[in-house]
């Protein structure tokens, strides 16, 4: 389908429909039709249908179709992040207006997962249990399940808490990636031959570099690294071309799927670590609606799971 920019039906009066932006939304972090009807519980056909309302109104393509895959385009890439900002504005102003008459399920999480991984995929939750309020306390405090206001924790680490009811969510890998400028300028050199770039270093994880380049920083002198506190900030650094990062799964997920960083190497690694749900023990754990917020979770990572294999 051609979608010429000219002929955009969009009037300042007019705003494209919220089905066609979720499909949007959703089609472009999975980069797949098939897996966000899947997320969205409607047919492929409606998604098709709803993007391809989406192009026309808008007068531009946001996909490039393949056989068997979609790409998102430029503008597809451009627009998917407004969308999904604007997603994030919206369901923060929703959880913070929910009703108290509703079920109560508050969630305590990392501010990088909350934002880069739970919110924009909140919606699918939402819409099917419109009966539960959930709250999202973004932290990186350790929580007591049995004292604090807290019915779900996500936390970091290798599964051990022996005073939670404990669930493996997602593993953590990590892999070298950059934006694609930078990416072009490495052409096929490998990174640890890429002296004239700076590395960029997360110390929270100050060893994460040596998987890669075991040497380091043996011969790159301190001037090539640029050191920053978190995972948010080293990405963002990445995308503003400050230098070579290392991506952590499933901090940058979407910063792949947007194609506004790019990976360095076909493999990526496992750190052995990995993302865990933490619930309290007996019945507070066991509430109707913590269960159904607990398997969400589980089938959001499991569709990460099956994007990547």
């Amino acid at each position: 389908m051609r979608v010429r920019p000219s002929r955009s039906r969009l009037t300042r009066s007019t705003f494209p429909g919220s089905a066609a932006l979720r499909s949007f939304e959703t089609a472009g972090r999975l980069l797949s039709f098939k897996r966000a009807a899947q997320e969205l519980k409607v047919s492929e056909a409606a998604i098709s249908f709803q993007i391809r309302q989406l192009e026309e109104e808008l007068g531009v393509e946001l996909f490039e179709r393949g056989h068997r895959q979609i790409k998102l385009t430029p503008a597809g890439r451009a627009y998917l992040g407004t969308v999904q900002q604007a997603h994030r504005d919206l369901m923060m102003a929703t959880l913070s207006l929910t009703g108290q008459e509703k079920a109560q399920v508050r969630v305590s999480m990392v501010p990088a997962l909350a934002e880069h991984w739970l919110v924009p995929r909140l919606g699918g939750f939402m819409q099917r249990h419109p009966d539960i309020a959930v709250s999202v306390l973004a932290s990186s405090d350790l929580v007591d399940l049995d004292r604090d206001e807290v019915d779900v924790a996500i936390r970091y680490g290798s599964g051990q808490w022996s005073r939670a009811e404990v669930r493996h969510l997602m593993d953590e890998t990590i892999m070298p990636v950059a934006h694609p400028k930078i990416a072009r300028r490495l052409s096929r050199r490998k990174v640890d031959a890429a002296t004239d770039i700076p590395l960029i270093s997360n110390l929270q994880h100050p060893d994460e570099w040596a998987n890669f380049l075991p040497h380091l920083p043996g011969g790159r002198h301190a001037a090539g690294l640029l050191r920053l506190e978190t995972s948010a900030l080293v990405l963002r650094a990445a995308v503003e071309q400050l230098g070579i990062a290392i991506g952590r799964r499933p901090f940058v997920d979407d910063f792949l799927a947007r194609g506004e960083l790019v990976p360095l190497v076909d493999q990526e690694q496992p750190t052995g670590k990995g993302h865990f749900i933490l619930t309290p023990k007996g019945r507070k754990g066991q509430r109707p609606e913590v269960m159904h917020f607990v398997e969400a979770l589980c089938e959001f990572a499991a569709a990460e799971l099956d994007k990547k294999t």
